[in-house]
């Protein structure tokens, strides 16, 4: 057996050597800007973590001041300083603040490579107790927030030609119900409404060479998910009942909040250029029943 290069199976795969880029190089991030709203939250701050480590520089964005001096402070205690990531407030419900958001982030670090939309609000309640107002509330937030943002960078992508990456954070809540007896019907709402928003921007931003993908966690242990309550314009017993429904166990594990920021870093990057327009579920096999252990059936509220 001998190596002959000038054979037509080894001049095809010696071509597909001048395809292939280090891995190092498609893994990086540096030198892009990112932009991650909600990013001084769980998941968002550690995907702005992992953005710093990857090179790139970082406008964090959210609502909360307190939480932004929070996020400031711990990562220039780690080494990034103002040079690498810098604080935007914005309000994602209110169109003229996302603009200026963009605009911000454009006159600071000159450009916007990367998108990460992290902002989401929730609380629990039945449907049949749910106000209208807070349904609109959440909507107005996780859906129509992420909107007007990707409505903003998609527009100040295409008309500086930067072929940037565009990733949604949704929830496997769209289609895997939670708690046992449902309880926020509007942020699952809200969220299919992100992975559906993800497959038409994919589409209409994908012949300016943007690529726009969703990706949906399970449960975290983040500061939203151990602060966010049941409604308490509900009467006191029906709140209690909704406790108890929320307290019981279902699932084997809580993930990592790094372990779904891992996965959101990669899809900023080269490495995943040929996927636009998909839903990336690190859920670690929630969505398909794939469990350590079952819940026994005594754990569940009688009938």
């Amino acid at each position: 057996m001998s190596y002959d290069p000038t054979d037509s199976q080894a001049m095809m795969l010696k071509g597909y050597l001048t395809e292939m880029p280090p891995l190092t190089d498609i893994f990086s991030v540096k030198g892009k800007v990112a932009l991650v709203t909600g990013g001084t939250g769980g998941l968002g701050f550690c995907v702005t973590k992992r953005l710093l480590e990857g090179g790139a520089r970082v406008m964090t964005a959210s609502y909360s001041e307190r939480e932004a001096a929070n996020t400031l402070g711990i990562l220039e205690e780690i080494g990034y300083g103002p040079d690498r990531v810098q604080f935007c407030k914005v309000d994602v419900t209110d169109e003229e603040s996302v603009r200026q958001m963009v605009d911000y982030t454009d006159r600071t670090f000159g450009t916007i490579d990367i998108l990460v939309t992290a902002a989401a609000i929730w609380n629990y309640a039945h449907i049949y107790d749910l106000p209208a107002e807070e349904f609109e509330k959440v909507v107005n937030v996780n859906l129509n927030g992420t909107f007007r943002t990707v409505k903003h960078v998609s527009k100040y992508m295409k008309e500086h030609g930067v072929a940037g990456k565009m990733t949604l954070i949704s929830s496997n809540c769209a289609w895997m119900p939670y708690p046992t007896f449902g309880g926020y019907a509007h942020y699952a709402a809200s969220k299919g409404g992100v992975n559906a928003l993800a497959i038409e921007a994919a589409r209409e931003l994908k012949r300016f060479g943007i690529k726009v993908n969703a990706v949906a966690p399970g449960g975290m242990a983040t500061p939203g998910a151990t602060s966010n309550l049941v409604l308490d314009c509900l009467p006191e017993e029906e709140q209690d009942a909704l406790y108890d429904e929320i307290s019981t166990p279902q699932l084997d594990e809580i993930k990592s909040v790094d372990s779904v920021a891992r996965v959101v870093y990669m899809m900023c990057t080269d490495f995943v250029d040929g996927i636009t327009g998909e839903c990336i579920v690190p859920d670690n096999g929630m969505t398909h029943n794939i469990q350590t252990y079952q819940p026994e059936i005594a754990q569940y509220p009688e009938d």
